[in-house]
């Protein structure tokens, strides 16, 4: 798959690390989306939203390794779009300064081939270190890194298995299928379908607003310009009947291959232990399944109709895991969808 080519753009500013993260704390002041996660002094800040699945694998990897950190739930809906804010956008683009910006579009998220959104979550910052950390899988593994509770996610003798494995789950193009419809029948949660028509122009009026804000700022004017080109191309390819339906068959046929590397005999997919390859393949297959999708290994439906039976009992292992359930589950504010409902029944 070949890398997007992006746009280059100014080099960085005198804004120090401190600096920039007190104005993107600044209007973070609602309580119940700004808290500490875990006892005794955070080491990090996270800046996620609940939803988001790149920010799931994040808080799932901190909660594994018991990590102490400061949660900012950046709220990505409309009207808000807190991911837009220019002191936000400031602080982001320090964890990448030589990267250039995306502006294409293929339904992923992948820093590796899409380029890097300089207006997106999730973002950590390293307290100790100083330093910003961007793209969740380089987040999960500085955090795996760095903290020593528990065994490493990513063990040695394992860690080009574990790597295959989590670029695969990269590649999914699970942003697609939020955003747009098969073709031949939308099957995601009503509120996406009552909600998504028009979003990318919506998005693209707010991104104009934050823009105007930094006109006399080359670095942030010129990350704002990519994330329009970026959001129209996403407008376009969610309207094409092809591409929503290459999307969809993509996603059948990544769930049919783990299948096959999937073995009753051991409870993960790389081996008896649990690691990170498991914590991105449980975020991928809640969202399938947030999104109407568990079609790809129940069967019985027209866009597949072969059951995938390893692929669903790993599922229910990887649900029922404590990390999984505090961090993405019951997360507070995670919103739910119909077709999770029966996740919470024992709480409600």
């Amino acid at each position: 798959m070949s890398v997007m080519k992006g746009i280059c753009r100014p080099a960085m500013t005198d804004v120090n690390f401190e600096q920039a993260l007190a104005a993107a704390n600044a209007p973070l002041a609602n309580g119940d989306r700004n808290r500490q996660v875990g006892p005794g002094e955070p080491r990090f800040e996270l800046y996620h939203f609940a939803l988001s699945l790149c920010s799931q694998k994040v808080r799932a990897c901190l909660d594994e390794k018991a990590a102490c950190y400061v949660a900012h739930d950046i709220n990505l809906q409309m009207p808000l779009l807190g991911n837009y804010d220019p002191a936000y956008v400031r602080l982001r683009l320090m964890g990448a300064p030589d990267r250039p910006l995306a502006t294409q579009y293929t339904g992923r998220s992948s820093v590796e081939t899409e380029g890097f959104d300089p207006a997106v979550v999730p973002t950590l910052a390293d307290l100790n270190a100083q330093r910003v950390i961007v793209d969740s899988m380089a987040i999960c593994r500085y955090v795996d890194r760095q903290i020593g509770t528990g065994p490493p996610l990513v063990p040695e003798p394992l860690a080009a298995s574990v790597a295959e494995e989590i670029g695969i789950v990269d590649c999914t193009p699970h942003v697609a299928l939020l955003y747009g419809a098969h073709p031949d029948g939308d099957f995601r949660p009503r509120r996406l379908r009552d909600n998504m028509p028009g979003v990318h122009d919506r998005k693209i009026d707010k991104i104009s607003k934050a823009r105007a804000r930094v006109a006399d700022d080359p670095r942030l004017a010129a990350a704002f310009d990519a994330k329009t080109s970026k959001e129209e191309a996403a407008r376009n390819f969610v309207a094409t009947d092809e591409s929503m339906r290459q999307a969809v068959s993509e996603t059948v046929a990544i769930v049919a291959a783990l299948e096959y590397r999937l073995d009753s005999d051991r409870p993960f997919l790389c081996g008896d232990s649990y690691t990170m390859a498991d914590l991105f393949w449980a975020v991928s297959l809640f969202r399938l399944e947030w999104l109407g999708a568990s079609f790809c290994w129940t069967g019985g439906h027209r866009l597949n109709d072969t059951p995938r039976p390893l692929v669903e009992a790993y599922a229910t292992r990887l649900f029922a895991r404590p990390s999984f359930q505090s961090a993405i589950i019951h997360w507070p504010d995670m919103p739910r969808s119909e077709f999770v409902s029966h996740h919470y029944a024992a709480r409600d």
